[in-house]
This record gives C-alpha cells, sequence and structure tokens, in this order.
C-alpha cells in the first residue's frame, strides 16, 4: 500500500496547495481548450456554430444543474476518492475523440471532462480545508483560486504552437498526458480523508437538499462569485476579437494580450491570499475588487472616451485590462475563504460548495452570452460598460452583505 506524506509544516501546506492548483489545472485546460479550436471543429466535423457553442458550454450547464449532487457525492464517498476519479473520468474524456474524433464521441468526451471538472472544482477547496492548517488558510485559498487563470494561460500559449503543426486532436493529446501524469500523482500525493471525517453521517440525500438550498449565507456568497464570473469571462471572452477586429491589432498582438490579462488575474489570486492572510477582511477585497474592476471595464469598453485623447487611448485602455483582471483576481479567493467560515470542514462543506458552485454557473453560463447580446442589440461597445457599472455594484453588495452574515456566525 502506498505510503501517504503528512502535511503538517507550512511550506508542505503550500506545496500541497500548488499540487491541488495543477489538479485544478486539468479542469481549466478542458474547459478553455475549446474557444482556440472552435474554427477547426467546425471545419473538420462540418457542424453549424449554434452546435459548436453547445460544445462549449456543457461545463456550464453540468454544474448549473448538478453542483449540488456533486458535493452530495463529494460527502458521501470523500474528497480524495473524488478527485481522483474527476481526474480519471477527465482523462477518459480526453482520450475518446482522439481515438474516434467525430460530433458524438466528442460530446460523450466533453460531458465527461464537465463532470471531472465539477468534481475536481469542489474536491479540491475540502481538500485545502482538510489538510492544511487554519492560520494560513488566507494564503491557501489564494493559490488554489489562481487554477482557472493558470490553466487559461497554458491554452493560450500552447494552441498556437500546437496549431502550427497539427490539428486539434494533439491539443486534445497534450490535455491527456498532462492529465495522466497529475492522476499518477495525484494517488502517491493527496492524503487520505482523516478518519473524523469519514464518520461523520450526514444523512438522505433529499434531507441535505432540503437543507442547503435555504442557506442565504450561501445563496448570496454564490451570487458574489456569479457576477464575478459574468464580468471576468464575458470580458475575456471578448478581448481577443475587441483587440483584433474594433481597436486594429494583429492577431499575435491580441493573442498577447489574453496571455497577458489571465497572468493578471493570476499574480491577483495570489496577492490576494497574501492580504487575507495579513489580515485584510474579506468584505474589503470583494468591495474593492467590484467596484474599481466594474470602472475599468466601463472605461474600456468606451463608457469615458471622451475623456482621453486619441493618441493616449490603446494605451490606456491596455492598462485598464490588465487592472480589471488582476482586481478581478481578489474575488475567488475571498470567496472560498469565506465559504469555509460557512461550517467547520465536514462532509457538509462540499455540498455548501457544490450549491455555490451551481449559483456561480449562471454567471460563466450568461456572461459571454449578455455581452454579445447588448453589443447586438444597442450597436455599440459601451452597453457593456454601462451594465458592468450595475453588476459591480451588485456584485459588491453582495459580497458585502454576505462577509457580515457569514462572519458573524462563525464568532457566534
Amino acid at each position: 500500500m502506498t505510503s501517504v506524506p503528512s502535511f503538517s509544516s507550512k511550506e508542505n501546506d503550500v506545496l500541497f496547495s500548488w499540487f491541488i492548483v495543477c489538479c485544478g489545472v486539468v479542469g481549466a485546460i478542458n474547459l478553455a481548450k475549446i474557444a482556440p479550436s472552435m474554427g477547426r471543429l467546425i471545419e473538420h466535423m462540418n457542424i453549424s456554430l449554434s452546435t459548436s457553442g453547445f460544445i462549449g458550454a456543457i461545463f456550464s450547464t453540468l454544474t448549473l444543474s448538478t453542483g449540488i449532487i456533486g458535493g452530495i457525492l463529494i460527502a458521501k464517498y470523500g474528497p480524495r476518492k473524488a478527485m481522483l476519479f474527476g481526474l480519471l473520468i477527465s482523462l477518459v474524456g480526453n482520450i475518446i475523440p482522439i481515438i474516434r474524433p467525430n460530433l458524438s464521441i466528442l460530446m460523450i468526451g466533453r460531458i465527461l471532462e464537465g463532470y471531472g471538472f465539477l468534481l475536481i472544482n469542489l474536491a479540491a477547496p475540502v481538500l485545502l480545508n482538510l489538510h492544511t492548517q487554519g492560520n494560513i488558510r488566507g494564503r491557501v485559498m489564494g493559490i488554489w483560486g489562481s487554477f482557472m487563470p493558470a490553466g487559461n494561460a497554458v491554452i493560450i500559449l500552447i494552441a498556437p504552437i500546437i496549431y502550427l503543426v497539427s490539428d486539434w486532436q494533439l491539443l486534445w493529446t497534450f490535455s491527456a498526458i498532462y492529465t495522466a501524469i497529475i492522476l499518477f500523482f495525484g494517488g502517491k500525493i493527496i492524503p487520505n480523508d482523516p478518519e473524523h471525517f469519514k464518520n461523520q453521517i450526514i444523512g438522505k440525500t433529499s434531507f441535505l437538499i432540503k437543507q442547503t438550498i435555504g442557506r442565504w449565507s450561501i445563496i448570496i456568497t454564490g451570487t458574489t462569485f456569479a457576477c464575478h464570473s459574468l464580468i471576468f469571462l464575458g470580458t475575456m471572452q471578448f478581448l481577443p476579437y475587441y483587440f483584433e477586429i474594433i481597436a486594429g491589432y494583429t492577431e499575435t498582438i491580441s493573442f498577447l494580450i489574453t496571455v497577458l490579462f489571465c497572468l493578471s488575474s493570476f499574480v491577483g489570486h495570489l496577492f490576494c491570499g497574501y492580504l487575507l492572510q495579513k489580515g485584510y477582511s474579506p468584505e474589503q477585497l470583494i468591495g474593492c475588487a467590484f467596484l474599481i474592476a466594474g470602472c475599468f471595464v466601463s472605461f474600456f469598453f468606451g463608457v469615458f472616451d471622451n475623456f482621453i485623447t486619441s493618441s493616449e487611448l490603446p494605451w490606456v485602455k491596455l492598462a485598464a485590462i490588465i487592472a480589471v483582471a488582476f482586481f478581478m483576481g481578489l474575488t475567488p479567493p475571498s470567496i472560498f475563504y469565506l465559504i469555509s467560515f460557512i461550517a467547520p470542514p465536514s462532509r457538509l462543506t462540499p455540498i455548501n460548495y457544490g450549491y455555490m458552485s451551481q449559483i456561480q454557473a449562471l454567471g460563466i453560463f450568461v456572461g459571454p452570452f449578455l455581452f454579445g447580446w447588448l453589443v447586438d442589440v444597442s450597436g455599440s461597445w459601451s452597453a457593456i460598460g454601462s451594465t458592468t457599472i450595475f453588476i459591480s455594484i451588485c456584485g459588491c453588495l453582495c459580497g458585502i452583505f454576505s462577509t457580515k452574515i457569514i462572519l458573524r456566525k462563525s464568532i457566534n
């Protein structure tokens, strides 16, 4: 039987956190790899634009419909098994379209990858809560939250190189190899679930669902996360198009700007972990993130163009969008940190994460569609900026309110 290391020191806790980020990157790569592959999939499989859009939307629809069920499964079988199983079905989801490259098999593969992403995303924060020390929880959650921008950056950098020499199957092969490596080491590194966790009685599924869906602390926190995802993913979805078609940059420059956007978000996540560790309140960080990012998104999409000279505008807009990514990076670690206070680490914790993810998925699903619809209807990109101000205010208020509710209950 494989011996499992014990993560007790702060240094080992941080290393363990980075490995969990590597697990999260598996899901992030699977989510992000569709965007640069869309044109090739349409051509290779002779599918419509709407069908290709559905291929990309499977991830958010699965989380939207089954988030709380995924949390219950993790509660019943444990986060270690859930993480390893999530990695395994992600691997299978990558491999089968390579062997049989047709639309039906690709869709089955995407469903498997989607469920894998859900299990990884829900199991990871539970593992971090169980196997890291509470006094560095803020730093740990900051590290964990960086998995999404890290995965996006990997795909944005790797995909163009792969497509210079091959087709979409090679990108899926890259993802499969990376997943297989993480799965192999995951079996050796991820500790067994503690006995106190495994011995807890959680009750019937219907009772758990009824008990969870009425918790206002999770509903408001999930709404905060949905507002974040709507703004962040909606903005990122249109960045390459905006810089290339509207601003007139080359495809390469537009690509590099998107990479900078992801890297800036990555740094923001880590900086948030540092600030939480130093004692800053999630309320302060979430409020700051929404208000500043909301203003910068509005400026980027033309709400305040009349106040800047035309020669300065491109550079100021570039700085604004990099700032958006950085400040939006303050939100996810703060939210994961908050959720850990709703209840002590227990078998109910993943159900809380599942329900929150289910609400968050609304923002993932709506964001890109809403931004595109606003431009189509109004004929102006500034409509995105005006709407973002309203969403930012809602996210800010929900974040402040949820922080006060959760931290007050944890103190009592």
